[in-house]
């Protein structure tokens, strides 16, 4: 039997993808987004006293863009460039109606690679406006997420209301599933959700999210979401630049020692100023990643970001590429040593080659 909710009288459906194009982008440089006006885009809290504990330390650049359509759905558009180099484009569809033709949208946006397509076309536009800001750009990474957020049902209902009673119909959304999902699944998917107030409710999965707050609230929540995706796509780039370093190493890139040391001395030095920079310049990039934005205390916004990091594996993420990092590490210190001894060798060579030198030129000046 499909799952049931309520009548849902406002709500909008979000696909954010993230892309990781750079190591950075110029924001400086940056002053129109494909034709539009850009912004700086901070994080804008509702009315608490929580707006010191949670924001950007360099705020992304946002831009509205010309709205787009799929499968006769328009939905608007919004474009956001983070200095590190990830930039996010996220669409809006709205809805309202019946709660299964909600999930019957999540399904038919998540379906296939038509969206994705999109993105990347709008993405091809935003990139020759931002050629010149960018810092070293890589083949492209992309996560998604997906995020129903509901603004209005037609019978208001808090949020301890619509966990009880429609705790399924929540997850079926999220799932984009119509038929009720098992019971220990369910209970999985709806661990992880905060309240601020009785009649607001974020739910956090590892790739959807479930809002029911106002449009301005869930800007707010979209924003975190979004910013926990960048981290993680920006993990996924250093992954695969530390994975691609390491198979060359292992494939050529550390021989046994060499008969002649003395004739790969300068190739060896070569390689380890390259691994150096390497960690340098990944140590560097993730420590700009990791604190971009600026959390103290214990915020309610901290708190669901943390949930959405801890959801992400973020943390899994970071220990992995410091694991690597250690490996990259271990064998600049072995290319290290091999250039030291090959340079201390060769010293050792030339003090012999001086003092037979000089016994020559002194026998050759006893036989005259």
């Amino acid at each position: 039997m499909p799952v049931a909710g309520p009548q849902i009288a406002n709500a909008t459906f979000y696909t954010s993808f993230l892309f990781d194009v750079s190591d950075t982008i110029d924001l400086t440089k940056l002053r129109s987004i494909a034709g539009e006006s850009a912004e700086p885009a901070p994080l804008r809290f509702r009315a608490a006293p929580t707006a010191e504990h949670i924001q950007f330390a360099v705020p992304p650049l946002g831009a509205n863009l010309p709205p787009v359509a799929l499968d006769g759905v328009t939905a608007s558009a919004r474009v956001k460039i983070y200095d590190y180099g990830v930039i996010s484009i996220r669409f809006a569809f709205p809805y309202s109606g019946p709660w299964s033709g909600y999930i019957d949208l999540a399904i038919g946006l998540r379906a296939g690679d038509r969206l994705v397509s999109e993105a990347r076309r709008v993405l091809d536009e935003i990139l020759r406006d931002c050629a010149s800001a960018l810092g070293d750009p890589h083949p492209t990474l992309v996560e998604d997420y997906f995020t129903s957020a509901l603004e209005r049902l037609d019978v208001p209902l808090d949020a301890a209301a619509l966990l009880d009673h429609y705790g399924a119909a929540i997850v079926g959304l999220m799932h984009a599933e119509h038929q009720p999902l098992a019971p220990a699944e369910q209970d999985e998917t709806l661990r992880q959700h905060f309240s601020y107030l009785p009649d607001d409710l974020v739910v956090v999965q590892w790739d959807s999210a479930f809002i029911y707050d106002s449009k301005d609230n869930a800007e707010v929540l979209l924003d975190l979401l979004e910013f926990a995706n960048s981290q993680l796509v920006e993990f996924r780039t250093y992954d695969a630049q530390l994975d691609a370093e390491l198979d060359a190493i292992y494939a050529a890139d550390v021989p046994p020692r060499p008969r002649w040391p003395l004739l790969h001395r300068r190739g060896t030095e070569e390689r380890a100023q390259e691994l150096r920079y390497l960690l340098v310049d990944i140590r560097e990039l993730i420590d700009r990643a990791s604190n971009a934005l600026k959390i103290v205390g214990d915020a309610y916004y901290a708190r669901v970001y943390r949930a959405v990091a801890k959801r992400l594996g973020l943390d899994v993420w970071q220990k992995q590429i410091e694991s690597k990092l250690d490996s990259v590490g271990d064998v600049y210190r072995y290319l290290t040593d091999q250039a030291q001894t090959a340079r201390g060798e060769f010293l050792e060579l030339i003090v012999i080659v001086l003092i037979a030198i000089e016994i020559v030129v002194g026998i050759l000046g006893l036989r005259h």
